[in-house]
């Protein structure tokens, strides 16, 4: 046998018998070439058409959620180690042009400096000081909790009412939770089905029978803050907090 001639198992037409000629073995050399090719082509097609079909590998990949940022715990609205010896309530209203500045001016403080090294755990709780609105809004939040994803949420919300009020009302706060990433469908089910409402009437009484009656008002282990938004300040009180309770 000639060192270039393929050798095949198995490869004989059904029906032929003993040896092939040279120009039979030449033959089914390029049937054999042909469907090799045609084999490659094919699957590389279809490699092809599910890499533009399946982006949830490439998604998995690149997202980050904010459980692995700050590498700490993330649970519904509260964020942090559970054994950080200090607690951060934040009693807001999504409304409240206070809250807006307090979150702009202490949010990523408190999540890289605070709860990341975990000094603290930050938990926010709803207090509805504005209008019935605001009722509607926690609502809102709270279907995105359902979903895990109520920080991101939170953080797009201020960002958006700051500088636009209506974007507090359903079509705002749908077309947010797009924006974010949360399931249009389930969103809309959530907040149009106004499932949540009771239980954001009982939160706003509980927080009112603590004497919480304007917004923000930021507990440190139960003791009202009262400074300025002050990024030094803040985490002074915060780690002097840690301090006494260690």
């Amino acid at each position: 046998m000639s060192k270039n001639e393929p050798t095949r198992k198995g490869s004989k037409p059904i029906g032929e018998s003993g040896s092939v000629s040279g120009s039979g073995n030449r033959r089914m050399l390029w049937i054999v070439i042909g469907a090799a090719v045609g084999l490659i082509i094919i699957l590389a097609l279809i490699a092809l058409l599910s890499g533009g079909n399946d982006t949830s590998t490439a998604d998995a990949g690149t997202a980050s959620s904010l459980a692995e940022t700050i590498g700490q715990p993330v649970d519904g609205r509260l964020m942090g180690d559970p054994k950080a010896p200090v607690l951060i309530e934040a009693f807001e209203d999504f409304q409240c042009p206070h809250c807006q500045l307090f979150n702009v001016a202490l949010g990523e403080t408190i999540k890289n400096d605070l709860v990341a090294p975990g000094i603290a755990r930050y938990e926010f709780k709803h207090r509805f000081v504005i209008n019935e609105g605001s009722i509607t809004i926690g609502a809102a939040t709270e279907c995105a909790v359902d979903q895990g994803m109520f920080w991101e949420y939170h953080d797009a919300l201020f960002t958006e009412i700051e500088n636009n009020a209506s974007a507090g009302l359903p079509p705002g706060l749908k077309r947010i939770a797009a924006d974010v990433g949360l399931d249009e469908n389930t969103f809309e089910r959530c907040l149009d089905s106004r499932e949540h409402y009771e239980q954001m009437l009982r939160e706003d009484n509980e927080a009112r029978n603590r004497d919480i009656n304007s917004t923000p008002i930021i507990l440190i282990n139960g003791t009202q803050f009262r400074g300025e938004f002050d990024p030094e300040a803040f985490k002074a009180a915060v780690e002097a907090a840690a301090a006494d309770a260690s």
